[in-house]
């Protein structure tokens, strides 16, 4: 089934469907990172962030992915994946709060959120495991967004200002130490 037709099926909750299934490879904290693989998880999720911020009613993806199709083992593969890792945090999720989750600033501020988060996670850091935190982030936003659950979104609003507060002291201590190296150096 192409993903053009798997998005037409969940309707509405397009948005929070991608941004589960692209944040789900990094929810696995492996110490060597793959050159390049969150990048490229977090454009997909940065245009998804920024379409809802927009205003979109529905995601839209360029023609060339919209058309990837994926055989029945793998989507059944993804689909069994996804519920094992999913099925805790849905048991905990229901429909309430819905001035976070249906409101038209809600969604653009997830919207901008999830963005940010995809952004920070995109970051080619040396530094291992430094992209589960935004990863689990996105994760309770995209929740939020299918469950239309707006205590996910605001415990997903929190998670955006920790995470930007654990990036803004990594670049602080990285600033730091390559002051100190100059100082040593001049």
């Amino acid at each position: 089934m192409p993903l053009s037709v798997l998005l037409k099926q969940v309707g509405n909750s397009g948005f929070g469907t991608i941004a589960g299934i692209l944040t789900m490879p990094m929810l696995i904290p492996l110490p060597i990172p793959l050159a390049g693989f969150s990048a490229l998880v977090g454009s997909g999720i940065i245009l998804v962030g920024c379409q809802l911020a927009l205003g979109y009613e529905k995601p839209y993806l360029p023609k060339r992915i919209a058309r990837i199709e994926l055989s029945p083992a793998a989507s059944q593969k993804i689909i069994n994946q996804i519920d094992r890792l999913l099925r805790p945090l849905e048991k905990m999720s229901r429909h309430r709060l819905s001035k976070f989750s249906n409101s038209w600033w809600g969604c653009r501020m997830s919207g901008v959120c999830l963005a940010w988060d995809a952004l920070l996670m995109s970051l080619p850091l040396p530094i291992p495991l430094t992209n589960l935190v935004p990863a689990y982030t996105i994760l309770f936003l995209a929740i939020g967004l299918l469950e239309l659950d707006g205590l996910f979104i605001l415990i997903g609003y929190g998670m955006t200002v920790v995470t930007t507060i654990f990036f803004a002291s990594i670049a602080g201590t990285i600033w730091q130490l390559a002051y100190h190296w100059w100082q040593i150096l001049n």
